[in-house]
């Protein structure tokens, strides 16, 4: 038969050939049977469209089937068939098609009502590849039997896989090698059906929307044994060679892209059991990829992993990997995996595995200008979740400043060294052997924004779920060398900054979050210059001891700024602390020694003036001792859990109570101090008591001047202000003297004058001769300028022993000149006024 068309529904026809040559035996068509001896079909064309019942010739629609019985199957055999160069047009849907060309197609078989034999054998090309195939059916009524061959190489994949009606990749690439086998045998109701063969692959590529996902330059199976009956998949050896794998970040997952999710299993069918004998990979790579265009890539070099045998769910799988990453360092582990319950356990190495790509590949709101880490962890994954221990030393880290504009900002170490015994995700806790950071450093930077580094945890850490436990760590040994900590507050005009420098630190069985601290021990230097230390326990029973030794007060004006009118111009401060905290019982000892402390500015209204009455100036002149210095105790305790509890409070209450016993110690010395509401109303100091008319004191002004001389002498900031006194009886002194020397006095009287001078008993007069002393007396003058050159003198006196025989310096005394007296500015008892004021 020449040029046999059959048209197709559509387009080209069905099947066209160039010659169709049969040969039958005439007996065999007497006989009633439909034997083909030979059968050629010389350049034939075919076209097969992929339907939703399979592969199908496109024909027209025919005519109805009519109903009833189907007509009995005749006998057909056909002895021997070939289609030399034929060619096969497959359809898979519109407008996409392959071509099978067929160099050779033998096939031989035969059909009869109780069953089937087909042969086939064909050779050729499958678009780009070479295709060889091979098969062999045989029924017989309920038995039947399939063995099918196939051999192809260099199949282009991604046209093959346009053949499939749905799969779980996108845009594959690349040319495999496999051969297979297909053996089916059983009954209608039960076959075995087993696919076994090999398999390789070289340049295999996925990609999706341009983005690349996969790329294998060599892959080779050398076994595949497929069980369809009891879902089981058997595989040999898996060998990788030179493959790259990109990973990108969709939102907080990862995917690889092209690669969708696979077919699912029946909801209520057996799953898939699948078994591998080893698995190999070598000169691997991983990229990942951001989500944003500008992210940086990270790229993990497997120089050799390893995987398998892959048994049973429940059977562990060991691994072991060894992999470089681009960004510097090398990773090792080995391990195992179980799939069912899902577990892994593996040992990890970590040689100075660069940390600034990991930190931002984690998105960490802190980013690491540098840093590395190495060490050896033992993790375990599981139902029950995470558990890690091991040992890592974290070197040469140092961040990078959150805000361009401060890049001074920043946290940096030298190394940190950490042997963690255990680490639980449920409930989450971390347990440490032992904790080591060499050299760490870190700016605490008060501004308007927050404090950093603060700042950074608190919009980071979301907030745990009701109900859900607190992270607990706990340290057995926690020791820190060489630390650094500056503190600035941009908040004041002008910036406030302070260092405490080679801090160091020990502390034992350190807990949180109930923090706890069995032993503790610090100390290093403020401003490279001032010794600090603290020791003591945290707990239950807090009790802690700090010490600090010369630390400069002049820093602390830009606390000052606004709230006092004086600056601190000089001066130190050393103390002791003491503090106990049980339950919520608070208490505190403060030792507190301020040294050589000056101040400078304008007098004004300040907090000791408010709350004492007296200016800062002198009370600080009133508490410093013969070196300087100002000691105050200040107590002070509470009950933290009451609300009216309030520690500002406490501590001022306590600073003006100490404030207030300094400065009256030396005041009661010297005479009265009248108080009011705690204010200091007035001082009344007493006198320099002198004899009437003398201008030398006695022995009660001598001590007086003593009593003088030591309070100035202990408080080198006084300087004390003299001013003498004259009274009634020195203005009687002078009256007898004056009456004494006028020589109108009898005898009598001038005895009785005598001896009332002197002080001794004087003899008595009558009253003519009183009257006639009174009648002396009042015809003298005023002794004014008497009285006046006596409180002259008084002063003078008294100032002269205080700078030459107590040797007190002559600048921290002085002599006011008293106005002459009159009768009305007598004083009760002659004397020498005392006035302190602090020195300038």
């Amino acid at each position: 038969l020449d040029r046999l068309r059959i048209a197709a529904d559509r387009g080209p026809a069905a099947l066209t050939a160039r010659r169709v040559s049969a040969r039958i035996h005439l007996w065999d068509a007497l006989r009633g049977t439909y034997r083909v001896r030979a059968l050629v079909l010389d350049g034939a064309r075919l076209r097969l469209r992929a339907t939703p019942a399979g592969w199908q010739l496109p024909l027209p629609a025919g005519p109805p089937e009519e109903a009833g019985a189907p007509a009995a199957a005749p006998s057909v055999r056909l002895d021997w068939a070939a289609a030399p160069h034929a060619r096969v047009r497959l359809e898979p849907r519109a407008g996409v098609r392959s071509s099978l060309r067929l160099r050779q197609l033998e096939l031989t078989g035969g059909l009869d009502p109780d069953g089937a034999q087909v042969a086939l054998w064909t050779r050729g090309r499958l678009d780009r590849g070479s295709i060889a195939f091979a098969g062999r059916v045989r029924s017989r009524e309920d038995t039947r039997r399939v063995r099918l061959r196939l051999a192809a190489a260099g199949l282009d994949l991604a046209r093959v896989l346009r053949l499939a009606e749905d799969t779980p990749v996108g845009d594959l690439r690349g040319r495999i090698d496999l051969r297979a086998k297909y053996d089916e045998a059983g009954d209608v109701t039960h076959a075995e059906r087993r696919i076994t063969g090999s398999a390789s692959g070289r340049d295999v590529a996925l990609r999706a929307h341009g983005v690349p996902g996969l790329w294998l330059r060599h892959v080779g199976l050398s076994r595949f044994d497929v069980d369809l009956d009891r879902r089981s998949v058997a595989l040999g050896q898996l060998r990788l060679r030179g493959p790259e794998v990109w990973v990108l970040r969709t939102g907080s997952g990862l995917t690889i892209p092209g690669l969708a999710a696979g077919v699912a299993s029946p909801p209520n069918g057996p799953g898939w059991t699948v078994t591998l004998d080893r698995a190999d990979l070598a000169d691997g790579t991983v990229h990942h990829l951001g989500a944003e265009s500008d992210e940086q890539s990270f790229d993990v070099m497997l120089e050799q992993a390893h995987a398998g045998p892959l048994g049973a769910p429940e059977a562990a799988v060991p691994f072991s990997l060894a992999a470089v990453l681009a960004t510097g360092g090398r990773v090792a582990a080995t391990g195992e995996v179980i799939r069912a319950p899902a577990a892994t356990r593996l040992h990890a190495e970590l040689a100075a595995v660069a940390l600034p790509p990991l930190a931002a590949l984690a998105r960490s709101p802190l980013r690491l200008e540098s840093g590395n880490a190495s060490g050896a962890l033992d993790v375990a994954f599981g139902a029950g979740g995470v558990e890690a221990s091991g040992t890592l030393v974290v070197a040469d880290v140092k961040t990078i400043s959150p805000d361009p504009v401060r890049p001074e900002d920043v946290l940096a170490w030298k190394e940190a060294r950490l042997a963690l015994r255990q680490a639980r995700s449920a409930p989450p806790s971390a347990a440490f052997e032992k904790v080591e950071v060499d050299w760490p450093y870190v700016l605490v930077d008060r501004s308007a924004g927050g404090i950093f580094p603060l700042s950074l945890a608190a919009p980071a850490a979301p907030a745990p779920a009701e109900g859900a436990p607190l992270p607990t760590v706990r340290i057995d040994a926690l020791r820190v060398r060489g630390a650094r900590i500056d503190f600035r507050d941009a908040t004041l005009t002008p910036p406030y900054w302070r260092a405490l420098a080679n801090l160091g630190l020990e502390a034992r069985a350190v807990e949180a979050p109930a923090v706890r601290v069995a032993e503790l021990r610090a100390g290093g230097l403020v401003d490279e210059l001032s010794p600090l230390s603290v020791e003591g326990t945290i707990g239950a029973r807090t009790h802690l001891v700090a010490q600090v030794e010369r630390l400069a007060l002049p820093p602390f004006n830009a606390y000052l700024e606004g709230a006092s009118p004086y600056t601190v111009s000089s001066g130190a401060v050393s103390g002791k602390s003491e503090i106990t905290l049980e339950r919520s019982e608070l208490e505190v000892n403060n030792q507190v020694v301020l040294s050589r402390l000056g101040l400078s500015g304008e007098p004004g209204e300040d907090f000791v003036k408010r709350q004492l009455g007296i200016p800062l100036t002198l009370a600080l002149a009133l508490m410093k001792d013969y070196r300087g210095d100002i000691a105050l105790a200040l107590p002070f305790g509470g009950h933290v859990s009451e609300p009216s509890f309030s520690m500002r409070t406490v501590m001022l209450q306590s600073i003006v109570q100490a404030v207030r016993g300094a400065i009256l110690s030396p005041l009661n010395a010297l005479g009265r101090v009248l108080l009011r509401d705690g204010r200091i109303e007035r001082i009344d100091l007493d006198a320099i008591p002198f004899p009437p008319g003398a201008r030398e004191p006695e022995g009660a002004g001598r001590a007086r001047v003593a009593q003088v001389a030591h309070v100035l002498g202990s408080h080198p900031d006084l300087a004390i202000r003299l001013r003498g006194l004259v009274g009634g009886a020195d203005a009687e002194h002078l009256r007898d003297e004056a009456t004494l020397a006028d020589g109108r006095a009898s005898e009598p009287l001038r005895a009785f004058l005598r001896a009332r001078l002197a002080g001794s008993p004087a003899p008595p007069l009558d009253d003519a001769q009183r009257a006639r002393l009174d009648a002396l007396r009042a015809g003298l003058p005023w002794p004014g300028a008497a009285l006046h050159d006596l409180a002259v003198d008084r002063g003078a006196v008294v100032a002269a022993a205080l700078i030459l025989e107590h040797r007190l310096d002559a600048g921290r005394v002085s002599v006011d000149t008293p106005p002459t007296p009159g009768p009305e500015r007598l004083v009760a008892a002659p004397g020498v006024a005392v006035e302190v004021y602090e020195r300038q």
